[in-house]
């Protein structure tokens, strides 16, 4: 079987690792276009997962000079978002075409080529908000297409299901699948303290995502700041590791300078994918402080199962999908609540059974749920399907 990915400039390795292990019987190429953030996926790591890519363009990239030039001066100073030049006709050779979110560029082009030449289009879905992303009438077009013709659509949280069934999708093309990640490497271990200029006596909390505003970030230091304004014990003992990159580190040092807590927190930017199991193990917790804004909710975290995997507790939010990521097994906290985290992060520093239990529940859930060959069996399984029909 032949598969064609389409995830336009949203490459990255805990995205497309399932992809490469689908079996010797299913070619994959995926189909890539890079932007700015792509850059910041690259400063991961391979950001391809070793999988065969063949590249599409944005308007502003390629095509003739006098129409690039235009779509670059209204993407760069007006926000215009970019188009995607035209690709479908690369795709007529496939047996089963996956691509991402109702919205898209890719997503138009997979159903444009199921038109001419009736190839099965599965849509991989994450949005997790009814009716989110029609901001113009252009894109309330695309999903509706997207919705009445797509052959499947894979979930990953019944956040999501619940979201298309609202827009409009038939239930009986719907696979809620839990994503997965690589458990022989992402599990508990002794982690390096000392290479991260960590002490090794202290209270580590972790932070690894974007430094956008909705990551929540702001808040974690918030509470960071409570924590160090109470007992001396605590104070002497407590770092904040925070790993990211992307628009925000000048606002979330200048917060951090304004608290007065730069001592005690320690920016490392990005790390290449295939060190994070070491991060997570060198954690007492990590916390994921996710906001929700009129656009966005959280619609999975990977990073969460990826910190449960390596037995590290977790300190969240409610935000959009979490509850069903983490189920029993994290400290749950209201979004946009430094009280809210503070409270949770003093309650695990004072009670080490506490941190044990959270720990354990974690390690079982991530087992149980997200093995990353599981994933990509089930995802074989939905292919094999629509390529037979």
């Amino acid at each position: 079987m032949k598969l064609a990915v389409l995830k336009g400039n949203r490459f990255n390795p805990w995205h497309l690792a399932a992809f490469t292990r689908l079996g010797s019987d299913t070619h994959v190429m995926a189909f890539r276009a890079d932007s700015e953030i792509q850059r910041y996926f690259a400063e991961r790591g391979a950001d391809d997962g070793g999988l065969a890519t063949t590249p599409i363009y944005f308007d502003y990239q390629a095509g003739p000079i006098w129409k690039r030039f235009p779509n670059l001066l209204t993407y760069r100073y007006q926000n215009r978002p970019p188009r995607i030049l035209p690709f479908h006709e690369q795709l007529c050779d496939f047996d089963v075409i996956q691509t991402w979110e109702l919205f898209t560029d890719w997503t138009e082009e997979a159903l444009e080529a199921k038109r001419r030449w009736g190839i099965p289009v599965c849509i991989m879905v994450w949005d997790n908000i009814p009716f989110n992303m029609e901001q113009t009438p252009g894109y309330r077009e695309r999903k509706a297409r997207a919705l009445a013709e797509a052959d499947h659509f894979i979930v990953h949280t019944e956040r999501s299901k619940r979201t298309l069934i609202i827009e409009g999708a038939d239930s009986d093309k719907i696979s809620v699948i839990d994503p997965g990640v690589d458990l022989q490497r992402f599990q508990p271990g002794p982690g390096d303290r000392e290479a991260l200029g960590l002490d090794e006596d202290a209270f580590v909390i972790l932070f690894v995502g974007w430094l956008l505003p909705r990551k929540g970030l702001d808040f974690l230091l918030l509470a960071l700041r409570e924590l160090l304004s109470g007992s001396e014990t605590v104070a002497d003992k407590v770092q904040l590791l925070i790993v990211g990159s992307g628009p925000g580190r000048d606002r979330v040092e200048s917060l951090a300078r304004r608290l007065g807590i730069t001592a005690h927190c320690h920016f490392i930017g990005s790390r290449p994918y295939e060190t994070m199991p070491r991060l997570f193990q060198s954690a007492d917790v990590f916390v994921l402080p996710s906001i929700a804004t009129e656009t966005w909710q959280e619609q999975f975290g990977m990073s969460l199962m990826e910190s449960m995997a390596c037995g590290t507790p977790v300190v969240t939010t409610c935000s959009g999908a979490i509850p069903e990521i983490v189920e029993d097994a994290a400290l749950l906290c209201q979004p946009n609540d430094f009280l809210s985290l503070h409270d949770a992060l003093s309650r695990l520093i004072a009670d080490s059974q506490l941190e044990e239990a959270c720990a354990e529940k974690g390690l079982e859930i991530a087992r149980r749920r997200y093995d990353l060959d599981a994933y990509s069996r089930r995802l074989a399984d939905v292919y094999a399907r629509l390529a037979t029909r």
